[in-house]
């Protein structure tokens, strides 16, 4: 027989609170802190952030594997994982040497465009086009101060738009060491996504948790329609200017498409620029396969742009990604400005969704330090749901429940 103790259970002793002085203290040290180790592991910032980006793009293709083919996630992971590594080598080994071979010609055209350019805008004061019974005489007009400035303004813009894809073409071994950073990172935060999740939470009051959850939510909302959303839009834009490039008879279609994909990313000025080197590229190519003059090929080009940007903003853009942002064009543009000089071409990239995300939680703080309510009026988000389209999807599922109520209904002559 085993015997028991009789000493009494002594009662657990608990940690008294802190003063309101020393959490206030604590909190100071710890954001400081916090700011030191962020300035002076500021370089390890970007990769971090492209693998959580990365983790966060991936991520519902995990958990779809995990729950339709009922795998672990670490083997749902490990799938998913190589499935991106297979597509990074087929674009590098098989489509990607035809891109570099255009990129590099398109290089060298540019660099010879910011010699030429100059002397192309002199030619303009002795143009003269016939339009039937009229005739533009340009030489009537004084045009060397405005031939000067363009020239000023297009050569040093053709020059870095040159060193930038020559930048690209002739990527190092630390660009790959970079991007292998980048995977290794994002395949453990893919790990880890759901752990991750809790420990966030855990980490916050429980009487702010239902507002904590909240602000995420919305926060993925604005993540999920941009990034997701940009990315199916490049990719649609990517398609859709390569061929049809390619069929006008422009010079490097494929890179320009590519070049088309990936500004779609930058706010505003994605658009025109990729315009404007597929414009100068079908004006300075020399002949064409249609046999028109340089400068009416390069204005259907440039019809051409204009009509897939509308395309694209009318049709494309409010079912692919909505008003989650409802961002004015304005600030659309003044935070791309700031996120170029805060954080370079990333900054640019990021600037809409991040200050989308800086106003859901500062709005949070604004309200909650003047002692309003947590969340807007629903009447205020009734009207911004009012004027948000529904993605085609959406429709569907609104529509069909009425469909089968008016279906089921039998007709009068019936009854």
């Amino acid at each position: 027989m085993t015997k028991t103790s009789s000493r009494p259970k002594q009662p657990e002793i608990q940690s008294p609170p802190w003063q309101p002085g020393t959490r206030l203290v604590s909190g100071v040290l710890l954001v400081l802190l916090a700011g030191l180790l962020f300035y002076r592991l500021r370089s390890l910032f970007v990769p971090l952030f492209l693998a959580m980006l990365l983790a966060y793009i991936l991520h519902p293709l995990v958990v779809a594997l995990s729950r339709h083919r009922r795998v672990s996630r670490g083997l749902a992971v490990f799938i998913v994982y190589l499935g991106l590594l297979l597509i990074m080598a087929g674009t590098t080994t098989g489509i990607g040497i035809a891109i570099s071979q255009q990129l590099i010609g398109l290089v060298e055209d540019l660099r010879q465009l910011s010699v030429q350019i100059p002397n192309q805008l002199e030619a303009l004061n002795q143009l003269q086009i016939s339009l039937g019974p009229w005739v533009l005489d340009f030489s009537q007009a004084n045009l060397q101060p405005v031939i000067q400035a363009l020239a000023s303004v297009i050569r040093p813009a053709l020059s870095q738009t040159g060193a930038l894809l020559a930048s690209v073409a002739g990527a190092t071994a630390s660009v790959v060491g970079w991007l292998l950073a980048v995977l290794v990172m994002g395949y453990y935060l893919l790990l880890d996504y759901g752990s991750l999740e809790d420990s966030l939470l855990e980490m916050v009051p429980p009487a702010y948790r239902p507002d904590f959850q909240r602000l995420t939510q919305e926060t993925g909302r604005v993540w999920q329609s941009f990034l997701r959303g940009q990315l199916i839009l490049a990719l649609v834009i990517g398609l859709v200017v390569a061929p049809v490039l390619a069929i006008l008879g422009v010079r490097f279609a494929l890179v320009l498409g590519l070049i088309a994909g990936l500004l779609e990313f930058v706010p505003m000025f994605g658009p025109f620029i990729a315009g404007a080197i597929a414009v100068l590229v079908a004006l300075f190519q020399g002949s064409n396969w249609w046999g028109l003059e340089p400068w009416v090929f390069a204005l259907i080009v440039l019809g051409v742009f204009v009509l897939i940007q509308q395309i694209e903003n009318n049709v494309l853009v409010p079912r692919i990604i909505g008003q989650s942002l409802n961002l004015h064009p304005l600030l659309v543009l003044l935070s791309a400005l700031g996120g170029a000089m805060l954080a370079g071409m990333l900054g640019i990239l990021l600037a809409a969704p991040t200050v989308a995300t800086l106003r859901l939680w500062l709005g949070y703080v604004y309200r909650k330090t003047v002692d309003l309510q947590s969340w807007p009026s629903p009447a205020l988000t009734a009207t911004v749901s009012k004027r948000r389209r529904l993605v085609p999807l959406e429709w569907i599922k609104k529509r069909l429940p009425r469909r089968r109520a008016r279906r089921a209904d039998p007709p009068d002559n019936e009854q």
